[in-house]
C-alpha cells in the first residue's frame, strides 16, 4: 500500500486569511464571528487541511482554497445555530469534507446493474491517496471527468463476486436405520409415521449401500486377518487370565475391543507396505509445459476459513498459493476466498488492511476475495455453507484449506483434473504433510507423519477405495452435490453431545457417500502442507476440541442410509478418543484382578503366555514404524532426501522412545476429555495456537501435576505390594512421573534446532524446500518485518483517524448484505463515552458492533477527526 507523508506546512498558508472576506460573501458569517473567535475559525481550517493531507492531497494552493471553502460552507450552515462554537464548527466542517469524499468515492466504487440495483463492484482501498492527488478538483465539481473515472475504476479491487444465491437442501437424517425405527414402533417406543425424508441415492444402484456389496478382496482379506489375529490373541488372553475369577469376563471383553483396533491398524500398515513394495501402478500427470495442461479446466474456488488467526501468517500462506498458481500459468483458473469468522475487532481490521495490501501485491489475474461474517453461525461448517449459498453457483468445485494450509499450484490443478476425469467423485482428499515447525515435539510429529504415514495412507487407500473420508481441509469438493446433500442436521438434545455438529468433516463425507458420490484419497499427490501443534499443551488443547466433536458421532453410527465404510470411519473417530479411558479401565482392572486373586493365581497373569502376548502386542504397535523405514530405503519417493535417510533409523528410535513416554500422558488427558464430554461440559472452540512457543515451568506444572501424582502413587504402591508389576508397567509409569520435565523438553525450540543440526527428526522439506514453501517463508518474513517496522497503533483508532483506511472498511462493509444495527440512543452513549474517556474505553463487543455499522463508523470518524489536533500525515500501509 501507499505510504502517506507530507512535509508541507499548510498552516502557514492560512496566515493571510481574514474573516472580513467571509462577511462579504456570507452576511451571517460576521455575526458568527462575534460568537466564534478567529482562533477557532483558523483551527477549523487547519483541521480540514490536515484531513485533506491525510487523504493524499499535496497541492498547497488547493488545500488552502478548499479548506477555506469548506469552513465557509460550515459557517453558513451554522448561521442560525444558537449553540454555535468552535468545536461544533470543526465537526460541521469535517462532516462536509466527509460528504465530499463520499461523493468522490461513490463515483468510482459504486456501480449498478442493468436493473439499477447496486452491485459489489469493488473498493479503491489503498489507491485512494494516489487517485486524489491526481484529481483533487473532484472535491470542487459535482461530477468527475469520465476519463479519470474510467482510469480510476481500473484500480478497483473486487471484494466479493456478484452473489448468486441458492439455498442448501435441508437434510432429514433419521438417527436409526429403518429396522430400528420398525422395532421402536413395534414396541410402542415411537409413533408410527410415514418417512418424510428422501431416499438416499446410493449411486446408480441401491445395493451399493448394502453391507455385502461393500466387500471386495482387499477388504475381505483385511477383515479376515484382523479377526483371525484378534481371535487368536483373545484365546491366549483367556487362558492367561483364567484364574482371575469374575474379572476374566470384563478383562477379555475389553481386550478384544482394544486389540481389534491394534490388529486393524497393523494389517492396514502391512498391506500398505506390500502395496508400496510390489505395486507398479503409477498415475500419470501432465507437465505444466504441456499445451493441454490447463485445457478444459473450469474456474474453481479456493477457500480459507479463518477465525481470529494471525493475519500475517494467513496472508503469507495465501500469497504463496497464488504465486505458485501464477508460476505455472494457472492463476486464472482459481479464485481465492478469505472467509473470515473473526470476532476480535482488532484482528478483523488487520485482516481488511492485509487483504487490501495482498491484492495490490499480487498480479491482476490472481483474484483474492474477502468476506467477513458478523455472526459466525455454525462455526466452520456454517462459514463454508454461507459461501456455497452466496457464490456456489459460480464454481463447480471448491478446495477447502485451513488457516495454516499451503498447497502447490500443480497439486491444485491435478485435483481439479481428477475431479473432471471422474464425474462421480464428490470429495477428493489430499493428505497434508506437517511442515515448518522447529520444536522437539513438533519434529516428532512431522517425522512420524512423513515416514510412517506413507504406509498407513497406502493401506487406508487400498481398503477404503472410493468409500474414504474427509479431514476438513486440503480437499476438493464438488459443490452441487455438497449443497444438495451435506447441509448438517442438528442432533437432538443439548450440547456437548447434541445440538450443532462440531466435527463436520466426517459427517459431510458420510452424507456425500450416502447420496452415492465417491469419497477418494489422493494418497499419491504431494504438495499439500499444514502445520502441527508445537507443544504437548497445544496438542492437548486441540484434541480436547476434537474429542467433543468426535464423541458426537456416537449418535450417528446407526443413522439411516449411511454406507458401512462411513460407519467405520465414524467409529474410528470415536475410538481415537474412547480407547484411552478403555485402556485406563483395562489396566486398572488388570491390577485389581492380580491383587484380588493373590498368590499363585495372581502370578498366573505374569506367566510366559502373558509375556508372549505382550511382546506380540508391542510388535504390532512398533512394526509399522519399521515399515516406514523399509519403504523409505527400498522404494523412496521422489521428494525423499538422502540426508534424511542417512540417520532415519536413529530418528525412528528417538521418536519411538518419545511416543512411548507421552502415550500414558495422552491416555489420561483423553480420558479426562471423554469424561468431561459425557458429563456435559462444553469446550470453547477458540482460535488455535499456531506459533512456535515453549512451555514454562508454571504451565507444565499446571498441566501435569495430576499425572505426576498418579505416577508416583501407583509406582510407590506397586513397589510396596507387587514389585513384579513395575517391570511390566514401567513404560507407563516413567512417562507419568516425569511428565513435567518431559513436557518442557519437548516444547523446547533450542533442542529442536540442535536436532536439525545433527540431522535427527529432519524431513525432506527442510533439506530441499519446495518452491511454494520457499515463497511462503519469504512472504512470512516480509510480513513480520513490515509489522515490526510499523508504528504500534490501535487498529480501531487508526481506522477512525485515517480517511483512506475508513473508505476501505466502509467499502468492504458495503459488499455485505447485513449489518449489526446501532440505534441512535446507543450511538449517542458511545460518542459520549469516546468524548470523555477516548476510544480505548469502548469494550470489544461494542467495538465489534460499531465496526459492523457504516453509519456508526462514519459518525465516530467525524467526531474523532474534529477533536484531533492537526499533525503530520498518517502512515497508512
Amino acid at each position: 500500500m501507499s505510504h502517506l507523508s507530507s512535509t508541507t506546512d499548510v498552516g502557514a498558508v492560512f496566515e493571510s486569511f481574514s474573516t472580513d472576506a467571509l462577511g462579504a460573501v456570507f452576511p451571517n458569517a460576521r455575526a458568527l464571528h462575534e460568537v466564534i473567535p478567529d482562533s477557532d475559525i483558523r483551527a477549523a481550517k487547519l483541521v480540514v487541511s490536515d484531513y485533506l493531507r491525510d487523504l493524499g492531497v499535496t497541492d498547497t494552493d488547493f488545500i488552502a482554497a478548499e479548506s477555506k471553502r469548506i469552513v465557509n460552507d460550515a459557517l453558513e450552515q451554522m448561521a442560525t445555530d444558537p449553540k454555535a462554537n468552535g468545536k461544533r464548527l470543526r465537526k460541521v466542517a469535517i462532516r462536509l469534507t466527509v460528504k465530499k469524499l463520499a461523493r468522490w468515492v461513490h463515483a468510482i466504487e459504486i456501480e449498478n446493474d442493468a436493473n439499477d440495483h447496486r452491485i459489489p463492484a469493488g473498493v479503491i482501498g489503498a489507491h485512494l491517496p494516489d487517485l486524489l492527488s491526481q484529481n483533487p478538483e473532484g472535491f470542487l465539481s459535482e461530477s468527475l471527468p469520465e476519463a479519470f473515472v474510467a482510469s480510476a475504476k481500473a484500480k478497483r479491487k473486487p471484494v466479493v463476486p456478484q452473489p448468486k444465491r441458492k439455498e442448501m437442501t435441508k437434510q432429514q437424517l433419521p438417527l436409526l436405520p429403518r429396522w430400528g425405527n420398525h422395532l421402536a414402533e413395534m414396541f410402542g417406543l415411537k409413533e408410527i409415521e410415514k418417512p418424510s425424508y428422501d431416499e438416499p441415492a446410493c449411486s446408480e444402484e441401491k445395493k451399493d449401500c448394502s453391507v455385502f456389496h461393500c466387500f471386495n478382496v482387499t477388504r475381505g482379506l483385511l477383515a479376515f486377518l484382523t479377526i483371525l489375529t484378534t481371535g487368536t490373541a483373545a484365546a491366549v488372553y483367556w487362558e492367561t487370565v483364567a484364574n482371575t475369577g469374575f474379572f476374566q469376563y470384563p478383562l477379555v471383553a475389553l481386550f478384544v475391543l482394544l486389540f481389534f483396533w491394534i490388529a486393524f491398524s497393523f494389517w492396514t500398515a502391512t498391506m500398505g507396505l506390500a502395496s508400496i513394495l510390489f505395486s507398479k501402478k503409477q498415475k500419470q500427470s501432465l507437465s505444466p509445459e504441456d499445451p493441454a495442461y490447463l485445457a478444459g479446466l473450469p474456474r474453481s474456488a479456493i477457500l480459507m476459513p479463518i477465525y481470529n488467526e494471525d493475519t500475517t501468517s494467513v496472508m503469507a500462506n495465501l500469497k504463496a498459493v497464488a504465486q505458485s498458481l501464477k508460476s505455472i500459468g494457472a492463476a486464472e483458473k482459481f479464485d481465492l476466498f478469505i472467509l473470515s469468522d473473526t470476532t476480535n475487532p482488532d484482528i478483523w481490521l488487520e485482516e481488511e488492511r492485509a487483504w487490501a495490501k495482498l491484492v495490490i501485491d499480487l498480479p491482476d489475474d490472481c483474484q483474492v476475495f474477502y468476506r467477513h461474517r458478523p455472526k459466525n453461525i455454525s462455526r466452520k461448517a456454517g462459514n463454508i455453507a454461507d459461501f456455497c449459498q452466496r457464490w456456489g453457483e459460480h464454481y463447480p468445485y471448491m478446495i477447502v484449506l485451513d488457516a495454516d494450509s499451503v498447497m502447490s499450484g500443480d497439486t491444485l490443478v491435478e485435483m481439479v483434473r481428477r475431479m473432471e476425469n471422474d464425474p462421480k467423485i464428490g470429495i477428493l482428499q489430499v493428505p497434508p504433510t506437517p511442515v515448518n515447525r522447529q520444536s522437539f515435539f513438533a519434529r516428532t510429529q512431522q517425522f512420524a507423519a512423513q515416514v510412517y504415514g506413507r504406509v498407513f495412507l497406502e493401506g487406508f487407500a487400498l481398503w477404503s477405495d472410493c468409500d474414504g473420508n474427509y479431514w476438513g481441509h486440503n480437499a476438493i469438493i464438488r459443490i452441487q452435490p455438497f449443497m444438495e446433500h451435506c447441509d448438517l442436521p442438528v442432533l437432538p438434545g443439548s450440547g456437548p453431545l447434541g445440538g450443532e455438529i462440531l466435527s463436520h468433516d466426517f459427517v459431510e463425507a458420510a452424507l456425500m457417500r450416502r447420496a452415492g458420490w465417491k469419497i477418494c484419497l489422493a494418497h499419491d499427490l504431494q504438495g499439500s502442507y499444514e502445520e502441527c501443534p508445537t507443544t504437548m499443551l497445544d496438542y492437548a488443547q486441540r484434541d480436547q476440541r476434537w474429542c467433543q466433536g468426535n464423541m458426537q458421532h456416537m449418535g450417528l453410527l446407526l443413522a439411516d442410509g449411511f454406507h458401512p465404510a462411513s460407519r467405520l470411519h465414524l467409529s474410528m473417530g470415536v475410538m481415537s478418543y474412547l480407547a484411552s479411558p478403555l485402556w485406563l479401565v483395562f489396566l486398572t482392572l488388570s491390577l485389581v484382578a492380580a491383587f484380588v486373586s493373590g498368590g499363585e493365581e495372581g502370578t498366573a497373569i505374569l506367566g510366559a503366555m502373558a509375556g508372549g502376548l505382550f511382546a506380540a502386542t508391542m510388535g504390532m504397535l512398533l512394526l509399522p514404524k519399521a515399515y516406514g523405514l523399509i519403504a523409505m530405503y527400498l522404494r523412496p519417493q521422489p521428494k525423499d532426501s538422502a540426508e534424511v535417510r542417512k540417520k532415519a533409523w536413529l530418528s525412528v528410535l528417538l521418536e519411538t522412545g518419545i511416543a512411548i513416554l507421552i502415550a500414558p500422558i495422552m491416555m489420561l488427558l483423553h480420558s479426562q476429555f471423554v469424561l468431561a464430554t459425557l458429563r456435559g461440559k462444553k469446550v470453547k472452540w477458540n482460535a488455535q495456537q499456531r506459533d512456535d512457543t515453549g512451555v514454562t515451568l508454571g504451565d507444565a506444572i499446571m498441566m501435569h501435576w495430576a499425572h505426576t501424582l498418579i505416577g508416583l502413587v501407583v509406582t510407590l504402591g506397586l513397589f510396596m505390594t507387587a514389585p513384579a508389576f513395575l517391570f511390566w508397567l514401567a513404560p507407563v509409569l516413567v512417562g507419568l512421573v516425569f511428565s513435567v520435565p518431559l513436557s518442557m523438553i519437548l516444547g523446547s525450540l533450542d533442542i529442536g534446532r540442535r536436532l536439525k543440526v545433527n540431522d535427527l527428526l529432519v524431513i525432506s522439506e527442510e533439506v530441499d524446500s519446495p518452491d511454494v514453501l520457499v515463497a511462503q517463508k519469504k512472504a512470512m518474513a516480509q510480513g513480520f518485518r513490515e509489522k515490526h517496522m510499523s508504528p504500534s497503533v490501535d487498529p480501531f483508532q487508526l481506522v477512525l483517524e485515517d480517511p483512506a483506511y475508513l473508505v476501505l472498511h466502509l467499502g468492504i462493509l458495503r459488499t455485505a448484505d447485513r449489518e449489526i444495527p446501532v440505534f441512535r440512543d446507543q450511538l449517542m452513549e458511545i460518542q459520549a463515552m469516546v468524548k470523555k474517556d477516548g476510544l480505548k474505553s469502548l469494550p470489544p463487543q461494542i467495538r465489534f458492533q460499531v465496526q459492523n455499522n457504516r453509519y456508526a463508523m462514519e459518525q465516530l470518524h467525524i467526531q474523532v477527526r474534529a477533536q484531533r489536533v492537526p499533525k503530520s500525515a498518517l502512515a497508512y500501509r
